[in-house]
């Protein structure tokens, strides 16, 4: 059964009516969907009660911002190309895009990093490279797809990403399909570290 309606209470007449059809048939009814709900421009419009930010409680959203403790930065991405790959060229394109890494962690240290290779579990491999302050994990997938797991304490931003994914990918038909920066630490976190300075009130409080 379809409706069209122009009145403004239909919904309560589909109501009444659904009700009035289940009670005379003994038939159960169940709407689907409702498109349509739009608000009618009401012109000259005054609020009986105008709301501002402050007629509203903060407390939580404080308590939230103060809880978060941001310690470091993961970047995703997901690459895909329509070309051939293979593990020893996904190893060889990590091997490159880490030449490019220039956090601070690895800057202030001669640390080795050491690059695991775990390919006895299905078509693809993961490919994972750690250090002290950081991580790098490489999920191929057997195919033309390509998961990236970038993460560092300090040092690691959207240009040292690029760098990175640019340095991988050189060489190939590799094309970023999805990229997503994700601010990681405890509290509650949802704010970068460098735009998250715990000594200040937010300007909302």
């Amino acid at each position: 059964l379809l409706l069209v309606s122009e009145h403004d209470d239909i919904v309560n007449d589909l109501k009444v009516a659904t009700k009035f059809v289940e009670r005379t048939t003994g038939l159960e009814s169940e709407v689907r969907l409702i498109n349509g709900g739009l608000w009618l421009m009401q012109d000259d419009f005054k609020a009986t009660h105008p709301y501002s930010p402050d007629d509203y409680d903060k407390t939580s959203p404080l308590e939230q911002w103060k809880s978060q403790h941001p310690l470091g930065l993961q970047i995703i991405t997901q690459m895909e190309t329509e070309d051939p790959l293979s593990k020893e060229l996904v190893r060889r394109l990590l091997d490159n895009a880490m030449t490019s890494l220039s956090v601070s962690s690895l800057d202030s240290s001669d640390e080795e990093i050491q690059i695991q290779e775990y390919d006895d579990l299905g078509d693809g491999c993961v490919l994972m490279a750690t250090w002290t302050e950081g991580s790098v994990f490489v999920l191929w997938d057997g195919r033309g797809h390509v998961d990236i797991n970038l993460f560092a304490y300090e040092g690691l931003d959207e240009e040292e990403s690029e760098a990175f994914n640019l340095r991988f990918r050189s060489g190939t038909s590799l094309r970023v399909v999805l990229y997503d920066e994700h601010p990681r630490g405890f509290g509650r976190v949802v704010n970068y570290k460098h735009d998250s300075d715990r000594e200040a009130e937010p300007h909302w409080s």
